[in-house]
């Protein structure tokens, strides 16, 4: 594209740092998107001969500025009849003095308010994911349409990077529109042929951008709009282009795989910031290893001037372990944190370093501080290509494979995720804020992941790192991420890791924080993370197979839902749904909005004379009929309820089943004191039919024993039956 290169380099030999629309309409004729045909007049020019060659009974005249990008806003765009260009462009020539030329312009026929007919087709380049693709509504009213319209059918996204594009454009609202799909519509284009406006305009953002080591500017954002479809033909009517010259800078070197293993699964380890007179950090964190069970013959704490501490071997520096370590667990003052760290990257004694120490980075005034750590990572790299630091401010992490606790939080404010529960699928929570990973796992204490690890400020090893390690390796079945920011080019690496998780049937759930101006300051206070574009992050991860979660508790709800169904078979939409209360089955099927991927289908022939037959047995039939949802009333016992379930599951129908309850009815067993184990049952159907059963029990503590017994048995439960549904349609649209 040497061709457009030219054109890069002349504009910015003359100091500029974005494209007229002139240059812009080369750039798209070269690319073979439409334009329509332009000439360029200097003040002294005579319109009049030049409107002679232009076709049609009208012409519109544009001021030529790279510094105007929004010419229509300032009035610099002006159509006229072409018996009026004289006075026009006289005109013009007035209101705009300081603009030295202007650019006369084919009229194009691109009725305005007529939605498909104006459409934005723009590119820009992100740090994270490289370059991304758009498309949505055009023209002059493009930012109210993406301010107002529901924010999943806003814009069209994709990255350039292996990319469908076919898939792009169908999906996209503005195709609904513009392809003559929506009631009353007409098609306006082709699908080819905004497909292949889009692959032209990725080809063009790769070859000017980073990953092409070789170029020499660095396209930062191309917008057309708008692309006007019409007659089967788009034409672009508008070009904004900004750039820069190319700085390029080396991507981050990838942390070693015998790096994040020696920190997940350690076999030895190390304690350095432990107090002999009194407990301070470093004591706890000993503490908690040793009372998760780790091998104190593993284990050293390394202080010189003492034998042992709480029964573990003391030595006097990094060059007396008796042999390499896999996790050393670093706390010690942020003042003395590089030089600590120095020598044991030096002395090729440890792999895996989990630094707690705060206030390296995140903290105004740290950064030098910062820069220290990451040059000892590069020093201790090129000793030992295994040395991977986790952290700085980091909680800790928990390997359960290895009964490994190094968080220092007391055992008496926070009950460790130790210990397997083979009920749930095998999970591991990766988090750059450990108080979100308390906070959460505080709220499933049935949840037992088999990894749990806090970054904090990942000046070496990302949450990044750990998901696509723990995919490649298949360790696990469900990841759930919490993020708040991406570094470069990682979340193009993270996009793909989610592709192949998707292809392996593992389930990522993410919460993803600095979604706003003030949350991206407060993320930056945090970790001092790179917080980039939330909107471009969801977007791009949810189409990659993500769940992307909304809230707190929406991450919460979809993990132990996951986490309780992500080894079954959902083979279809169906869900069969009942209550005990008449509000709740309301409450689901209000739920159910058109379009919901949930298939509500009521049963018929042999399964609803069966279930018909239940109703009598239990003398039911005289008070409810079979829908779905089913009102089962207050009056339906444990055992009726136990036998619709597992009738529904035998006769392989309905792909998922939502079973809610109010717990106070006398007709069931709910208290601890009954022996409440109907929710118990359910699970133990779950697993013997291969379908995911979810509960609701909407009530307060007092049933919270009713509640656990289903979660720590492997069910999903809920404190009301319609978050549950909401939660269903959102695993089944990502199924």
């Amino acid at each position: 594209m040497e061709f457009i290169n030219d054109i890069l380099k002349c504009a910015a030999q003359n100091g500029k740092k974005a494209l007229n629309e002139a240059d812009c309409y080369k750039i798209l004729d070269y690319l073979g998107i439409n334009t329509p045909k332009t000439a360029i007049l200097r003040k002294t020019d005579d319109i009049s001969s030049v409107l002679t060659q232009f076709p049609g009974e009208k012409a519109v005249l544009k001021i030529l500025s790279e510094e105007t990008l929004h010419k229509t806003d300032k009035g610099g765009v002006r159509i006229f009849k072409k018996s009026e260009g004289g006075d026009v462009f006289g005109q013009m020539i007035k209101d705009f003095p300081e603009v030295e030329n202007f650019m006369l312009v084919q009229f194009v026929d691109c009725p305005p308010f007529t939605l498909g007919r104006e459409i934005l087709l723009g590119a820009r380049f992100d740090s994270a994911f490289g370059p991304i693709i758009t498309m949505g509504f055009g023209g002059t009213d493009a930012e109210y349409f993406a301010q107002n319209i529901k924010e999943e059918n806003r814009t069209a996204l994709t990255t350039a990077l292996n990319a469908d594009f076919d898939a792009f454009v169908e999906n996209s609202l503005i195709w609904r529109y513009c392809g003559g799909k929506a009631r009353g519509s007409k098609a306006q284009v082709s699908k080819e042929l905004l497909v292949s406006a889009a692959k032209k305009l990725a080809e063009l953002m790769i070859e000017f951008s980073p990953l092409n080591e070789k170029t020499e500017f660095f396209i930062e954002e191309f917008e057309i709009n708008p692309l006007c479809a019409g007659g089967g033909a788009i034409t672009a009517l508008d070009g904004v282009l900004r750039f820069k010259r190319a700085a390029f800078k080396p991507a981050r070197p990838n942390v070693s795989k015998e790096g994040l293993e020696s920190l997940l699964n350690p076999k030895s380890a190390a304690v350095i910031g432990v107090s002999a007179k009194k407990i301070n950090m470093g004591r706890i964190i000993l503490n908690n290893i040793i009372q998760a069970g780790f091998d104190r013959s593993n284990l050293f704490v390394i202080k010189e001037g003492e034998d042992e501490i709480d029964g573990v071997k003391c030595v006097a520096d990094f060059e007396s372990l008796p042999r390499k370590i896999d996790a050393l667990v670093l706390s010690v003052p942020a003042d003395s944190a590089a030089q600590t760290l120095s020598k044991c990257a030096k002395s090729g004694k440890v792999n895996g370093v989990v630094l707690i120490t705060g206030g390296i980075g995140e903290k105004e005034g740290s950064a030098d501080l910062s820069c220290q750590v990451e040059n000892v990572i590069k020093e201790g790299k090129s000793l030992n290509p295994g040395f991977t630091l986790n952290g700085s401010n980091s909680l800790g992490l928990v390997s359960n494979p290895s009964n490994f606790n190094s968080l220092f939080i007391p055992k008496e404010k926070f009950t460790p995720p130790l210990g397997l529960n083979p009920n749930l699928a095998p999970s591991a929570f990766i988090s750059q804020s450990g108080a979100f990973m308390l906070a959460s796992l505080g709220k499933m204490e049935h949840l037992k992941p088999l990894y749990c690890v806090m970054t904090g400020n990942q000046q070496d090893a990302t949450v990044t790192d750990y998901a696509r390690y723990l995919i490649e390796e298949d360790k696990v079945k469900l990841l759930m991420l919490y993020i708040e920011g991406l570094k470069e080019y990682e979340g193009q690496i993270l996009r793909q890791s989610l592709i192949k998780a998707k292809q392996k049937g593992i389930k990522t759930v993410i919460y993803m924080a600095g979604r706003t101006p003030s949350g991206q300051k407060a993320v930056m206070g945090h970790t001092a993370s790179i917080a980039g574009n939330y909107l471009t992050a969801k977007k791009i991860l949810q189409d990659a197979g993500a769940f992307m979660a909304d809230s707190f508790e929406e991450f919460e709800d979809l993990c132990q839902t996951l986490s309780s169904c992500a080894c079954k078979r959902i083979k279809n939409n169906k869900v069969f749904m009942l209550s005990n209360g008449g509000f709740e089955t309301s409450g689901m099927a209000d739920n159910i909005k058109p379009g919901s991927p949930i298939d509500a289908e009521v049963p018929q022939g042999v399964l609803k004379k069966e279930l018909c037959s239940i109703l009598d047995k239990y003398g039911l039939s005289g008070i409810v009929d079979v829908r779905n949802p089913f009102d089962v009333t207050p009056m339906c016992p444990d055992a009726a309820a136990y036998e619709i379930i597992e009738s529904v599951l035998k006769s392989g129908l309905y792909g998922s089943v939502l079973f809610s309850t109010i717990p106070v009815s006398p007709a069931i067993k709910t208290l601890k004191e009954e022996k409440a184990d109907f929710l118990i049952k359910l699970a133990e159907l779950s697993t013997k039919y291969d379908t995911p059963i979810f509960a609701s029990v909407s009530a307060g503590g007092r049933f919270d024993y009713y509640r656990t017994s289903g979660q720590e048995n492997g069910l999903a439960v809920f404190d009301h039956a319609d978050k549950a549904v909401r939660i269903i349609e959102k695993i089944l649209q990502n199924k």
